[in-house]
Order: C-alpha cells, then structure tokens, then sequence
C-alpha cells in the first residue's frame, strides 16, 4: 500500500472505512507459546521476565531482535518472592 500522502482520495476513503470497522473487540493472541513459555513484565525486577509452564521465572534481553535469557538465573515462582 502507498503513504498516506501518495494515495488518492479513494485509497484514503477505504483505509478510512477498513480503520472505521475495526472494533477492538476481537480477541488477541494468547501470548502463550506451544511450549507454554510466555512472557510478562516483572515490575519488581523491572525487567521482562520468561515464564515457562512449571513457573519458573527467567529475565530476559533483545538481542537482535529475540528475546533470550539474560543471565540464565531462577528468579522464582510466581507468588513467591525472588
């Protein structure tokens, strides 16, 4: 699809109806990977942290562009404290 500034006025009229029906009612990815790893963030650590299916918590860094774990460390379970 062009900018915005490159398109014509029709172009612009259907983004304009496509934005106008979305809701925001539909529901979002689950955030849960299959291997039931997800991620969240730790506002005590302030960090993001991986949390895989047995609640075990691990910090995690981007590095390019994937998450990996940082220092490899158990923080905790979740409930418990670090």
């Amino acid at each position: 699809m062009a900018t915005y500034d490159k398109m014509s006025a029709e172009e612009r009229q259907r983004l304009m109806d496509a934005l106008g029906s979305l809701t925001g009612l539909q529901a979002g990815p689950n955030g849960q990977l299959p291997d039931g790893i997800h991620y969240e963030y730790d506002p005590d650590l302030k960090t993001t942290v991986e949390v895989t299916p047995s609640g075990e918590r691990f910090p995690v860094v981007l590095v390019e562009g994937k998450l990996q774990r940082d220092c490899g460390t158990l923080v905790g379970r979740k409930g418990e404290a670090a």
